[in-house]
């Protein structure tokens, strides 16, 4: 009885299963330091620091994300079974192939079509199952639902803005509150979903498009 009454009172470790405080501050903070990878988001960026030409740079940097991601995937097994487990929204992945066969059609940037459709499907893939994937997962080991949501999208918008100040920054009101809503809104259809798959597809298919 007396050991049944002080197990009650007695501090509980931490859950199985659950991460410590202190390695949900580290993912997060990994996150930023990682999202600096992202590739061709800065014109100062590792690409740049090897090569001079644009196109050079940018499949530098697609390669350097693509290697850390894949590094990245294998060793959280256990959160991929989850973010990409068969669901009806692997039929949406035929959105950004259809749009990525008419992508030559109306393509008018500078860089090679083909270094494009390399570079946006990997840091697609990269900003989404870095940030909505990984970064999520993490914050839900320890948090609330709602806050969930919440830090994962103030995290996402405080990437953009502390990277691009001039594009995403506080003083640049509107994109900013845009990139936070885009950021609660993917964050919310992941906990909905459950897996990445829509997400990944309709970031994708925004690319093909607008390119």
């Amino acid at each position: 009885m007396d050991g049944m009454r002080a197990s009650r009172v007695r501090p509980r470790a931490t859950e199985p299963g659950r991460l410590p405080w202190i390695a949900v501050v580290a993912a997060v903070l990994a996150w930023f330091g990682l999202w600096y990878l992202t590739p061709g988001l800065l014109s100062n960026g590792v690409g740049s620091l090897l090569a001079t030409g644009d196109a050079t740079s940018v499949l530098i940097e697609t390669v350097l994300a693509l290697a850390v991601a894949l590094v990245l995937a294998l060793v959280h097994r256990r959160y991929n079974r989850e973010l990409f487990s068969r669901s009806w929204s692997l039929w949406t992945y035929a959105l950004p192939i259809a749009f990525g066969v008419a992508l030559p059609f109306h393509y008018s940037l500078s860089l090679p079509l083909a270094l494009y459709m390399f570079w946006m499907t990997v840091s697609v893939f990269w900003q989404d199952y870095l940030t909505f994937g990984l970064l999520q997962k993490y914050l839900a080991e320890r948090l609330p639902t709602w806050m969930v949501l919440l830090g994962s999208a103030v995290i996402f918008w405080a990437g953009h803005a502390l990277l691009l100040p001039d594009m995403f920054g506080p003083m640049e009101l509107l994109p900013s509150l845009a990139m936070l809503a885009l950021g609660l809104v993917l964050a919310s259809l992941r906990v909905w979903l459950e897996t990445l798959h829509l997400i990944l597809a309709l970031h994708l298919t925004f690319y093909f498009i607008f390119a």
